[in-house]
């Protein structure tokens, strides 16, 4: 009994790094070459954390954002969003460790969500979504599309506030 608590045990951590690592390396690889700044964890009640990619004269470029979507299991919900000469463009939004939905065909409904939210320019003061939510969609659908759409906009938001938040690498 003892040892099949320490199994499930180690296999619980492992599931909650292997997750922590998903999400590192993608901010690692889409924020390279830039000056990264990092909020605090929970950046608020509805997003776990943010960053802000800044080019070499302090001006935002990419920002990053997210937090955990109640699918049909939790997942977390990523979104990258660039600061273009024209505005804010949505460039994606991803679901790193969208495995944890074991079900084929559960995951591919969630899936379908994110292909409407590929370069989208969007005005983060617009009283609009970026993504209105995609038809056909199940209530995890229409949930994730409102929390990917907050998620976007609260991004652009800060990089225009330029945070003071600390450096990392």
């Amino acid at each position: 009994m003892l040892f099949r608590l320490l199994s499930i045990g180690t296999v619980l951590a492992f599931t909650g790094l292997v997750q922590a690592d998903e999400i590192q390396t993608l901010i690692n690889q889409t924020l390279a070459d830039l000056e990264v700044a990092t909020s605090d964890a929970p950046y608020s009640r509805t997003i776990e954390r943010m960053y802000v990619g800044c080019d070499h004269n302090g001006n935002p470029k990419t920002g990053m954002a997210y937090r955990e979507v109640k699918s049909y299991k939790p997942i977390t919900g990523v979104v990258i969003v660039d600061k273009t000469p024209d505005g804010f463009v949505l460039r994606e939004a991803l679901f790193p460790d969208i495995g944890k939905i074991r079900n084929a065909k559960d995951r591919r409904q969630v899936m379908s969500v994110l292909k409407q939210f590929k370069n989208v320019p969007f005005d983060p003061y617009a009283e609009k979504s970026a993504v209105d939510v995609v038809s056909g969609a199940t209530r995890h659908g229409h949930k994730t599309t409102g929390y990917l759409n907050h998620l976007a906009r609260k991004t652009a938001l800060e990089m225009l506030s330029k945070p003071d938040w600390p450096q990392t690498n």
